[in-house]
């Protein structure tokens, strides 16, 4: 009996880790689950002199952005539980991180869960309604910034180099935001918030108690002059959170007595300038109680 040809397989394409644009950053993997690329063989085919050939094997490396890979990236990214998903289809090879949509990271569903040494460079994701979780491995990151803090998707870094220079990370793409040319203060932050059209971070304070903002046009300037662009300075408060909604700021002023204020940016235009962007406070309410707060 005549032996038939085994089917044909194609390795998928070796992983590579991603790349962080702009700084030269080692690239680290994201320690979620791997998505393997899984080779398909087809069926035998007879030749017409009874001789077996091999038939054509799909190679899943090839797939590129005119096929369904772009669409099944849109899929996974008009959810937000999906992301994890999406982030590790990266990882599979560099046709596939090169044809996948790049997203706008702005995510409303997930919190970053508290990490500490050993593994302070280890950053996990979780998905408050379905509790999916995603951990990224930013040990190279780690290296040559300090974490300040993650809003909306993006992890706020300073480099640990003078003058301490803004970076914004987006965790899924490993893109390195390196347009600021603002440091961070020289203070102890209580919270970081970020805000798109136009990008501003905005940083409060204990002491003084203010909350003060910078954007990419923003210069860097002196250890010892005013930080930020635009101020708002409330006394005998502290802020207790800050957090961006429907393109403004809004923060929880609280006194000795605990009663509160909620104050915010005022009409924040698309591309507006930093300098140019106000705060006032829009309500004042009675006792609040003992750390009885929230913003989200």
């Amino acid at each position: 009996m005549e032996k038939k040809n085994a089917p044909a397989t194609v390795a998928p394409e070796p992983v590579t880790s991603e790349p962080i644009a702009s700084e030269p950053v080692a690239a680290e993997p994201v320690a979620s689950e791997a998505v393997a690329a899984e080779p398909v063989a087809s069926e035998p085919v007879a030749a017409e002199d009874g001789a077996s050939k091999r038939g054509a094997s799909v190679n899943w490396a090839s797939l590129m952005a005119d096929g369904p890979l772009h669409k099944i990236g849109e899929c996974l990214l008009a959810k937000e539980e999906y992301v994890d998903t999406y982030s590790a289809l990266r990882q599979v090879c560099r046709n596939w991180r090169s044809g996948l949509p790049e997203p706008d990271v702005h995510l409303h569903e997930w919190i970053m869960v508290e990490h500490a040494l050993p593994r302070a460079a280890e950053f996990t994701f979780l998905h408050l309604r379905t509790s999916r979780y995603v951990t990224i491995d930013l040990t190279e990151v780690h290296a040559r910034y300090y974490f300040i803090g993650f809003c909306r998707g993006i992890i706020v870094l300073a480099q640990k180099n003078q003058p301490h220079k803004i970076r914004l990370l987006n965790p899924l793409t490993k893109t390195l935001n390196t347009m600021f040319e603002a440091q961070m203060p020289s203070v102890i932050l209580e919270s970081v918030a970020i805000m798109k059209s136009p990008t501003m971070v905005f940083v409060s304070t204990h002491y003084p108690t203010e909350i003060a903002w910078v954007d990419e046009s923003t210069p860097t300037k002196d250890i010892d002059e005013d930080w930020g662009e635009g101020r708002f300075s409330i006394e005998h408060h502290s802020l207790r959170c800050i957090t961006p909604f429907n393109g403004e700021l809004y923060a929880i002023a609280v006194d000795n007595s605990e009663f509160g204020k909620l104050v915010c940016t005022n009409n924040v235009q698309l591309e507006q300038r930093a300098s140019t962007v106000n705060m006032e406070t829009l309500i004042s309410f009675s006792e609040l109680g003992n750390d009885k707060f929230y913003l989200g």
